[in-house]
């Protein structure tokens, strides 16, 4: 079951509408687009005080998983798309792995479909949650 944090809901929900408004890029963008608002729509939607929420994925979360055919390693914060930079660490919650991991538990198996069509399934390691102040910190240097 995947589980949500209320105020990443509308934080999520407020970046469907911008893309939604603006247009898409691309087929691939429309339909990650349309697959996270079915996933927010069957989410269960818990206070930000919910018991156990630093073992599920969120917005801000440092987020370990393993490729289960490669078993190769990847680590990567979870941010918003302005401030995303791979190559540093930072993957859009709207990217493939964002939706495919968000809401998921430590321990999870998912399914991650790249642009390319071919998939991989990603066990989640670990999970960290980050502080709002550091976020807004790097947000300051993308800009």
């Amino acid at each position: 079951m995947c589980i949500i944090k209320k105020s990443d809901y509308g934080r999520i929900k407020e970046l469907i509408i911008g893309y939604e408004t603006g247009g898409f890029s691309d087929q691939q963008a429309k339909k990650r687009i349309l697959f996270l608002k079915e996933k927010l729509k069957k989410a269960k939607k818990v206070d930000d005080a919910y018991p156990g929420l630093v073992d599920i994925v969120s917005l801000n979360s440092v987020v370990r998983f393993k490729n289960i055919s490669t078993t190769e390693e990847k680590e990567y914060l979870f941010v918003y798309p302005k401030i995303e930079c791979k190559e540093l660490g930072r993957v859009s919650v709207l990217s493939n792995l964002g939706v495919a991991l968000l809401g998921h538990k430590k321990g999870d198996i998912v399914e991650v479909k790249e642009f390319d069509r071919s998939k991989y399934s990603a066990q989640i390691l670990k999970i960290q949650p980050t502080s709002e102040p550091w976020i807004k910190r790097l947000e300051q240097y993308k800009e």
